[in-house]
């Protein structure tokens, strides 16, 4: 039988993994709507991409210090009022129409992001006996992550594509508010520890293995961001599926991404350094194969299939490049990740995007695989520090 303790674990868990989903299907969902912004706004596919990119840009600027700056608040409130900025500004964008106020509107959200996600990944971590199982704990919150793309992405795909662009921000308002509610419920309120020293925890930055984990993650994250945040244009322009496909094949890439968090916990407490040198390669492979047969339809849903096994495994493998050395300054190094990651999803759409504007939505494939490369690299510049 559970003991009560097991019990207030997995109840709260659960209800972080739950706000999670929320807040990353309405960063991620516009993933699956990149053609039906374009069109809506009159506006080409590569700056569509900016709803995406200026939600990540103001996370990177914000994920490092604000969660810091807010840690001495209780953190239930704290996740409460997150969710409910998320809440407000869903609910404002079904009735935008103009691309300027859109972003704003993204942007707005997005500052609140990384508090939530840096608590959610902080709590997850020190609901273990075992510090040694933390990364476990923390890959059933990345399974949030996923949940974001497995229900988010497709989700807004098929709403907007069916129905139209107003539905699928209204279905980022429906989850936001349900998550909303279960935190106000559901969660326990949560103790504070003692007051974080700032200074104690920046002495991290003087540390050659943090940079090398910083340009890892960067490099890596780009590539895998930058590739699925245009992978409903490419399945639309190069693959020629509807949105009914579409819609489908991202749930199939999202519901592996749940499979490859199981996998991590487990295969990052065995061999994290086999993982992290391993998986990118495998990738790699798998991003040519999609380049050269990209209008082979089943070919393709198997590979990415496959891809989201291994994006779901580097997904957990990412943060634990940078916070599983520093358990000592937590606070700082999930916001950190939060940061790092972001800029790795900016990057990754950046490159994306002028692959496309040069030559076409195919080339994304290319531009992941250079990534990649150089997120290997560093990988292997990493590990000599860490020894």
């Amino acid at each position: 039988m559970q003991t009560h303790t097991q019990k207030h674990h997995n109840t709260l868990l659960f209800i972080l993994c739950l706000g999670v989903f929320g807040i990353l299907s309405t960063e991620l969902g516009m993933m699956g709507i990149i053609p039906i912004v374009s069109q809506k706004f009159g506006v080409s596919a590569a700056d569509a991409g900016w709803t995406l990119s200026v939600f990540a840009l103001m996370i990177v600027f914000c994920a490092p210090i604000v969660p810091l700056l807010c840690s001495g608040f209780e953190k239930k409130r704290l996740m409460s009022i997150c969710l409910a900025v998320f809440c407000l500004s869903s609910l404002a964008c079904v009735f935008v129409n103009e691309f300027w106020l859109l972003l704003v509107l993204r942007a707005l959200a997005a500052f609140f992001h990384p508090i939530y996600i840096a608590l959610a990944l902080s709590v997850a971590s020190t609901c273990v006996d075992d510090p040694k199982d933390a990364p476990k704990a923390v890959a059933k919150v990345f399974a949030g992550v996923s949940a974001g793309m497995v229900l988010g992405v497709p989700i807004t795909s098929y709403l907007g594509g069916e129905i139209s662009f107003e539905a699928s921000m209204g279905f980022f308002f429906i989850i936001n508010a349900l998550t909303f509610l279960a935190t106000i419920f559901f969660m326990p309120k949560l103790q504070n520890k003692e007051k974080i020293k700032l200074t104690h925890q920046f002495k991290i930055l003087k540390e050659p293995l943090l940079w090398a984990s910083i340009i890892a993650v960067v490099c890596l994250n780009g590539g895998i961001w930058g590739f699925y945040g245009y992978l409903s244009d490419f399945l639309f322009k190069i693959s020629e599926m509807d949105f009914t496909y579409i819609s489908t094949t991202l749930f199939i890439y999202g519901a592996s991404n749940i499979i490859g968090n199981i996998i991590a916990g487990k295969a990052l407490v065995k061999n994290a350094n086999f993982t992290l040198k391993f998986v990118p390669f495998i990738m790699i492979l798998f991003y040519g194969a999609i380049f050269m047969e990209a209008n082979e339809i089943r070919f393709l849903i198997g590979i990415i299939f496959l891809l989201g096994i291994l994006g779901g495994i580097m997904n957990n493998a990412t943060h634990f490049m940078i916070s599983y050395p520093y358990p000592n300054a937590a606070e700082f190094t999930n916001g950190l990740f939060i940061s790092v990651a972001n800029i790795g999803l900016f990057v990754g759409t950046a490159v994306c995007g002028f692959f496309i504007t040069f030559w076409n939505t195919r080339f994304i494939a290319i531009s992941a695989i250079l990534l990649i490369l150089a997120g290997i690299v560093s990988v292997f510049i990493r590990s000599k520090f860490e020894k």
